[in-house]
């Protein structure tokens, strides 16, 4: 009998055959930071929002020491694969390649989120199916939550086919990464005025004894200066009327009511007072000792409007329990929001507002992977979260940049902006993706590239060892730790035994110290049992894939702008190699997920 534990997975071509990506370190571009942002603290290197340029899959490595299990809410719209072509993304891919490469990329994200975080994928039906089977195997189907249904555009004026219906639903997967411990909040969306509650109380302070009511529709009528409903529809039209009676019913909504019909248990408990309003028409009626303050008209329960009211959108309007179904979001006029334009990969601020309030409280960490036009950093800032974005594309400086700087100069007021009260504030730090540490120079050996300076080293050693690079203002030796005993020490310097003497001179005897450079003396290997000695870079050889700097999806044959200005990070030589192919050639290949780094 085979006793080998099975399970249900989606596979394909290249699944178990996964990079083993080099941990880069972030370099902070401050001419690109901008606003306030807030110093590190000891909770990691990392407490400001961050807008991050570089190949998402090295990004998302690259903050896995510093944000493992700290993520609340994590949001990605990766491309859809449809086959059409965008002008920022060609989506059009084979079918397990983009496959493959989602799942790298979600598992790292299902690592970064806290235990009571979530994670939402936004897709149409393209690749939905096969997501939704494969993000089961990952986060496990116990702690998946819903598959939410939104309505992306609108069939007018769409041109017909016989091909298919026309498409218009977009899905959102939505998982905890432990349904034990997380909670998502009951959301509300706002509804029309319910003509059913169309009486209104006169005064609703006094005894209810003397309570007397009209229709809301007379009493708006009266209010707006007319001697009837009727009089008030004729003169203002029919639509006019009715919206002034919903305005107005919403503005009084704690003295309009209704009545329905009351069953089961609470009308067995109170029938006799039912029956008793039944007979004595037009009279108000409570149940004696109640626990409930029911109040009873003409055999039926009166329901106050103010019951319906919910705070949404900043101001008190009817409201009803969100549900798996948000046809209520509107997709027109977004072009506009943040001021960029990003035809068809833009998605609409109240969207992305709801799937951080849904999950996630003021200070948390939001996380999006797929930047696109900026619209996730800009409502995570505008409410008060804590954000991060990965971009590779040149959008992230068009787009990002210029959108995320207004948002904290308080420019842009469109969007979200109205709703929460945003008025600016705050900042991020822009960084890019240190090079690959390791080169292969023209004779096929491994060396430290020489872009790194002494402190670049530092920080790639101590994230490779699993070190918190953190420089001690005293001791040059501590330049990172991995408990509060246990140090590295990086040098490009020749360790001598007199060196290594003055060091062990100075640790304290719990004290533990890793020290990698390029050379040092045999004696120093094995001089003293709480000093490690190693060499740069034999001692990184075979770990991952140095020199690798794209992992993105690529497609044959995608068209390239021969005009577009090339984008060099600060810090990198005029020379170095651009995202733009030499004399402006289309290249062979170019990315889906963001632009090819040749």
């Amino acid at each position: 009998m085979n006793n080998k534990k099975q399970k249900l997975e989606l596979t394909w071509i290249g699944k178990d055959e996964q990079p083993r990506l080099e941990p880069r370190i972030l370099i902070e571009d401050p001419e690109r930071s901008y606003g306030h942002t807030p110093n590190p603290s000891q909770e990691g290197n990392f407490k400001s929002n961050m807008l991050i340029h570089g190949d998402n899959l090295l990004a998302l490595k690259a903050l896995e020491q510093d944000f493992a299990e700290k993520i609340k809410c994590i949001y990605i719209d990766p491309p859809f694969n449809t086959g059409a072509a965008f002008e920022h993304y060609d989506d059009g891919l084979e079918h397990s390649i983009w496959l493959d490469l989602m799942y790298r990329r979600i598992k790292i994200l299902h690592g970064l989120l806290r235990s009571d975080g979530f994670m939402t994928v936004h897709l149409d039906d393209s690749e939905a199916s096969y997501m939704k089977v494969f993000l089961d195997e990952i986060f496990g189907r116990a702690n998946y939550l819903n598959t939410i249904t939104i309505s992306a555009n609108s069939p007018f004026g769409f041109k017909h086919t016989s091909k298919s219906i026309f498409k218009t639903a977009n899905f959102l997967f939505l998982y905890a990464k432990d349904i034990t411990k997380s909670q998502i909040k009951t959301l509300y969306k706002a509804r029309e005025y319910d003509t059913a509650y169309k009486f209104i109380l006169k005064e609703r302070t006094t005894d209810y004894k003397q309570w007397a009511w009209v229709l809301v529709a007379e009493e708006t009528a009266i209010n707006l200066g007319f001697e009837s409903a009727n009089k008030a529809k004729r003169i203002l039209g029919k639509n006019d009327f009715e919206k002034a009676v919903a305005e107005y019913a919403i503005a009084n909504c704690e003295r309009v009511f209704r009545t329905a019909s009351v069953t089961g248990g609470a009308l067995q408990k109170r029938r006799t007072t039912i029956e008793q309003s039944k007979t004595n028409r037009n009279k108000i009626f409570t149940h004696p000792n109640d626990d409930m303050p029911y109040f009873f008209l003409n055999g039926e329960r009166i329901l106050f409007y103010d019951e319906r009211m919910q705070l949404i959108d900043g101001k008190k309007q009817p409201g009803e329990v969100l549900t798996d179904m948000w046809n209520d979001i509107s997709w027109e006029g977004i072009a506009t929001e943040g001021d960029v334009d990003f035809p068809k990969g833009k998605k609409p601020e109240k969207l992305i507002e709801r799937i951080i309030d849904l999950t996630t409280m003021e200070g948390d960490w939001v996380l999006d992977s797929f930047g696109g036009s900026g619209t996730t950093g800009a409502v995570a800032h505008k409410m008060g979260r804590k954000w991060i974005m990965v971009e590779l594309g040149e959008h992230c400086h068009t787009h990002c940049l210029p959108r995320l700087q207004k948002v904290i100069d308080g420019t842009d007021q469109g969007g979200i902006s109205k709703a929460v009260g945003w008025q600016g504030g705050g900042g991020f730090k822009y960084y890019y993706l240190a090079p690959s540490l390791l080169k292969e120079d023209k004779y096929g050996n491994w060396i430290i590239d020489e872009r790194y300076n002494p402190n670049m080293l530092a920080a790639a050693m101590a994230k490779h060892e699993g070190f918190k690079y953190s420089p001690d203002e005293t001791v040059y030796w501590k330049q990172g730790k991995s408990t509060e005993k246990d140090y590295i020490f990086t040098t490009t310097n020749f360790i001598t035994v007199e060196f290594l003497d003055k060091i062990h001179e100075e640790m304290q005897a719990e004290e533990s110290l890793l020290i990698c450079c390029k050379s040092f003396s045999r004696p120093c290997g094995n001089r003293y049992p709480n000093i490690t000695v190693r060499k740069i870079p034999n001692m990184l050889l075979g770990r991952c894939e140095f020199g690798k700097e794209d992992y993105s999806l690529n497609i044959i044959n995608m068209p390239v702008n021969p005009d577009e200005p090339e984008f060099v990070p600060v810090g990198m030589p005029a020379n170095s190699k651009s995202t733009k192919s030499k004399k402006g050639k289309p290249r062979k290949e170019a990315s889906l997920f963001e632009e090819e780094a040749e």
